[in-house]
């Protein structure tokens, strides 16, 4: 160690030598005064024996450099001591507060020149050589409360900058979408919102498009959520590819995503060639998982208009893209004023269907089922009107989509249920003792764990058998491999109750799906029926559902028939049985024969 100044004047055995020998037996006093301080300071519950060490070991170096000056008769450098610089840089410094740790050398500083001071008139030592003792044992303390503050300093700015990084993270988090690192909602609409203001100040345009992948879902039943995360991000890079550099894409969640566009010259025309330069980029097929998928989106345009708010414009461009889905998926719709009054018009047919379910004001009329050899009846589908004071005739094309979207299915298809079970079964008391009905179910219904219980109280009210009814379901309700849909329908089947699947022929799935659908029935929708004898590819998809329905043992009913000819060709094809004007329109139960 480097030293300073001369050695001790006094002869070796004398008093400086013993008052240090002195100092070091009584180290651990010195050091048991300390951690009495440090017990006083800390007297939290989860004071730690670690941190008591740590302050022992402190107390034990500082002390030891002074005994050993005294011992070797040399003047240590505080700075360039091992001792000091550990007791500047102790591993409790960080744990407890600066002022804390000065009382600790305080404390230590006192305790220490208590025992010198004894000592020292124990052996009768000189002022001067007392002094020479405290002035080491003093300027060893100061470079230790100056290295612990830079310590201190130090660990302040390390945590500041810490906190810094995970405010910065946790920012970040907030205000982006955890997959994509796209803007969130909350940040797009403030984005959103500020592009309105700027655009309020100079003359510029703002436009929003939003996108929805089409038939995403069946990537995620088909590849697995892994793929499904795998595409989004492929799909989040093109997106910004596609864009300028100012305008910003954002993910709501799901398949959603929206783009902002600001500084535009004119917003309908400007938002509408952004539009298409982002449909160019799902014109390439994705690779995902080693596969190429090709994907289609829809995609609303809105742009924006004097004293529009961020979320009314958002909303605008999610009608918008609604209404690219309603007219074929994988297209581009603007929005026209002309969505809010059919919105306005939607809200108030649901609040009149509402009142009209509550009132039990539904009609429900049937549509017969022909066996196509024999011409006879042998069954009815229940079909549910409804007819208002002021609006006339709602079509069910109109009226089943409010049904679904407010809930009110599940009440419409309890009450026909019911009706139809008791219809039926007064037909067949009256002479029809063969003739079936069958409802129509929706995939709400057998979400919500009710319905087996309600075919039960219906077909137990009516007394109508269980083989008497048949609940016929969507093909996209059963293609979309829903477990509470598939579940409803095993429970209902194991009642005796059938089974059909409807509209066969719309969906997207291959025929195979046949042989894993909890289905007795299959209906072959009237779009492909109406092919017969105008395209022969129609025809050849007619014969092979016919054939393989019969061969896993499946009836077959052909929806939508208009014509004889096309009666006559599904005669010839195998069909069981048809349904359509040309046989019989819907009708009351009161009108039928």
């Amino acid at each position: 160690m480097s030293t300073t100044g001369g050695g001790n004047s006094s002869a070796p055995g004398g008093p400086a030598p013993a008052i240090g020998l002195a100092l070091r037996e009584r180290t651990e006093e010195i050091c048991q005064r300390v951690v009495s301080q440090w017990r006083e300071l800390d007297n939290s519950s989860d004071h730690s024996a670690k941190d008591e060490a740590d302050v022992r070991r402190t107390a034990r170096a500082g002390t030891l450099a002074v005994a050993d000056y005294l011992v070797t008769g040399e003047v240590v450098t505080p700075d360039r001591s091992e001792a000091w610089v550990w007791t500047g840089e102790a591993p409790i410094i960080g744990r407890i507060t600066l002022s804390d740790l000065t009382k600790l050398y305080v404390r230590w500083r006192t305790a220490c020149e208590d025992v010198l001071r004894e000592e020292a008139r124990a052996r009768g030592s000189t002022t001067a050589l007392l002094d020479q003792c405290l002035k080491v044992l003093q300027l060893g303390f100061d470079v230790s409360i100056v290295r612990m503050a830079r310590r201190f300093e130090m660990t302040r700015r390390g945590l500041e900058e810490r906190l810094a990084e995970q405010q910065a993270r946790l920012e970040h988090q907030a205000l982006h979408d955890p997959l994509t690192g796209l803007a969130n909602r909350v940040l797009l609409l403030d984005r959103i919102e500020h592009a309105l203001e700027s655009a309020a100040r100079r003359p510029s345009g703002v436009a929003v498009l939003f996108m929805d992948l089409d038939y995403f879902k069946s990537v995620n039943d088909v590849s697995g959520h892994s793929a499904g995360d795998q595409l989004l991000l492929e799909v989040a890079r093109r997106l910004q590819r596609a864009v300028r550099p100012n305008d910003t894409i954002g993910r709501l969640g799901g398949d959603e995503f929206v783009a902002l566009c600001e500084d535009l010259a004119d917003p309908l025309p400007d938002g509408v060639a952004v539009a298409r330069r982002v449909a160019e980029l799902f014109e390439v097929p994705f690779s995902v998982c080693g596969r190429e998928i090709l994907v289609a989106a829809s995609i609303g345009v809105a742009p924006a208009n004097e004293g529009d708010t961020a979320q009314r414009l958002l909303g605008r461009a999610d009608h918008a893209m609604y209404r690219a889905k309603e007219r074929g998926r994988g297209r581009i719709e603007v929005y026209d004023p002309s969505f809010d009054r059919q919105n306005t018009h939607r809200a108030e047919v649901a609040a009149a269907l509402r009142a009209a379910v509550a009132e039990e004001r539904l009609d429900v009329v049937y549509q017969p089922l022909f066996e196509l050899l024999t011409r006879r009846v042998i069954a009815r589908e229940a079909l549910v009107r409804w007819r208002h004071p002021e609006l006339g005739d709602v079509s069910p094309s109109e009226m089943i989509p409010i049904a679904e979207s407010t809930g009110l299915i599940t009440a419409i298809g309890r009450f026909v249920l019911s009706r139809a079970c008791r219809d039926c079964a007064a037909w067949r008391s009256r002479g029809e003792p063969d003739v079936g009905v069958s409802v129509n179910v929706s995939g709400l219904q057998l979400a919500s764990g009710k319905y087996l219980g309600e075919v039960e109280d219906a077909l137990k009210e009516s007394g109508l058998p269980p083989d008497a009814l048949t609940l016929e379901v969507t093909e996209t309700l059963l293609m979309s491999d829903r477990a509470d849909a598939r579940e409803g329908l095993e429970r209902v089947r194991g009642l005796g109750v059938r089974v059909a699947i409807d509209d066969f022929g719309t969906g997207f799935s291959s025929m195979s799906w046949l042989t894993r659908l909890p289905v007795d029935l299959v209906k072959v929708d009237g779009s492909l029926v109406a092919g017969l004898g105008l395209a022969g590819r129609d025809a050849a998809i007619v014969d092979s559902m016919i054939h393989l329905a019969h061969t896993l043992d499946l009836d077959v009913v052909a929806e939508g028939v208009e014509t004889e000819a096309q009666l006559m060709h599904l005669a010839r094809l195998g069909c069981d049985a048809a349904q359509g004007f040309v046989l019989e329109a819907p009708a009351p139960v009161a009108a039928r024969p």
